[in-house]
């Protein structure tokens, strides 16, 4: 098992554990945490953590639905390149 799966593994396990007995942790945030802990603050704002790639991944999946959409709305908006 790699390190990153280990760790994200403790912290889903951990998140399970201390919901009714404690607060919450999110593990996504702690992740976060853990993979800017050895980059300098100022160099911090440079690399998104892992809840900005999540979001990008999403943003992603609504642009495969727009380009479906678009597929679907080609033909009868004449949005289809002319053939000869």
């Amino acid at each position: 098992m790699t390190p990153t799966r280990r760790i994200s593994s403790i912290l889903a396990v951990a998140a399970e554990a201390t919901g009714p007995l404690g607060p919450k942790i999110n593990p996504i945030s702690e992740l976060d945490e853990l993979t800017m802990t050895g980059i300098p603050e100022e160099s911090r704002g440079r690399f998104p953590g892992i809840a900005g790639q999540l979001n990008g991944l999403d943003r992603l999946n609504e642009l495969g639905q727009l380009h479906q959409l678009a597929d679907q709305a080609a033909p009868v908006a004449g949005l289809l390149p002319v053939s000869a």
